[in-house]
């Protein structure tokens, strides 16, 4: 009958839909294990590149029709440390530049750079084209509980935290905010 049709395939598209989800998920819990095994080792040699990679595809929905993501790797040598502290970093940095993204009809771009850096220190940058950050604001930006979001909608802590991994880490985070450059933070 008729019925029994529609309830087929409403039954069929369910279906179909909950293992698209179940995909989803599995590559969303594959990516977290990938960015969270190195911790085992808890220090070890790791590629940035390969963590800046590995955050893209954590931050592939959030990423999506929204913004392009432009890779100018310079190629650069291990670094020492911590993989997953230093991916959370990343992951924290580009899900803010994100959500820091205008509205406009001009494309949004995060560039993602590496490089070597004097003192046998790697640099990564993760710059957007964003609306830049206030002269006011930009002293403030790493300080616990700073925030400029509405009320309820950000802890502050998610920079003040990259700061102190970063810092752990024994490297620097910097931000500056060029004119009409967006943001452009500077991880040594």
């Amino acid at each position: 009958s008729v019925m029994d049709n529609g309830l087929l395939e409403e039954t069929a598209k369910l279906l179909k839909d909950g293992i698209h989800g179940i995909e989803q998920i599995s590559e969303i819990v594959l990516n977290l294990k990938n960015f969270s095994r190195l911790d085992r080792a808890k220090v070890s040699e790791f590629s940035v590149e390969a963590g800046l990679e590995s955050t893209l595809m954590l931050a592939k929905n959030l990423l999506k029709n929204k913004v392009e993501v432009r890779k100018e790797f310079g190629a650069v040598p291990t670094v020492t440390g911590s993989p997953s502290q230093i991916n959370q970093v990343f992951l924290n940095i580009i899900s803010n530049a994100v959500h820091a993204m205008p509205e406009r009809a001009e494309p949004n771009v995060i560039t993602l750079r590496t490089a070597r850096d004097e003192g046998d220190m790697v640099r990564v940058e993760i710059q957007d084209n964003g609306s830049g950050i206030p002269r006011d604001v930009l002293p403030k930006i790493f300080d616990p509980f700073f925030t400029t979001k509405p009320i309820g909608q950000g802890t502050g802590l998610g920079l003040s935290i990259c700061a102190r991994l970063v810092k752990e880490q024994g490297g620097t985070i910097r931000l500056t905010s060029p004119p009409n450059a967006g943001a452009v933070f500077n991880i040594r």
